[in-house]
């Protein structure tokens, strides 16, 4: 049961990846997409430092997580979505705390110092680049840590 919590924490730091880069950053063709996009991220890039707009409302993430356990039920079965829902959300609160971190704090480990480096460059050099918070694997996996730069190589 251990290694499928383990599946659940890494499966989450890529559908974090997929989340940020291909939902909340969305870009809407009519004022009410155009409107929902800023009320669900865009919000967050214009204040970065709005405490109120780090994570996502309880209610939110309630609703999302009957969803999410329901279809990862699916192929899963009762006996492995358990572990693997409970690793899923451990990665989730981990995000959470991190990216509150990141904006909030100033780390002092290492780690906790490349994980605020590389998100503000996201938010202040190329939102076009690093878009994993809590890990940032799948930007090296799929070559979206320095968009901006490769972009001024090849203008």
């Amino acid at each position: 049961m251990v290694p499928v919590v383990f599946v659940g924490i890494f499966s989450w730091t890529l559908a974090e990846y997929i989340l940020h880069r291909f939902v909340f950053h969305i870009e809407g063709k009519t004022p009410l997409t155009q409107r929902l996009h800023f009320l669900i991220h865009g919000l967050h890039h214009a204040d970065p430092v709005d405490p109120t707009r780090l994570v996502m409302p309880p209610t939110a993430s309630l609703f999302l997580g009957l969803v999410l356990y329901s279809l990862f039920r699916l192929p899963l079965g009762d006996t492995w979505v358990q572990p693997f829902f409970a690793g899923f959300l451990v990665g989730y609160l981990c995000y959470d705390y991190i990216h509150y971190a990141v904006h909030h704090f100033n780390p002092k480990t290492p780690l906790g110092r490349f994980l605020k480096q590389s998100h503000m460059q996201h938010h202040y050099v190329d939102p076009e680049s690093h878009w994993g918070v809590s890990s940032p694997l799948w930007d090296y996996v799929f070559g979206t840590v320095e968009v901006a730069k490769r972009k001024r190589q090849t203008a």
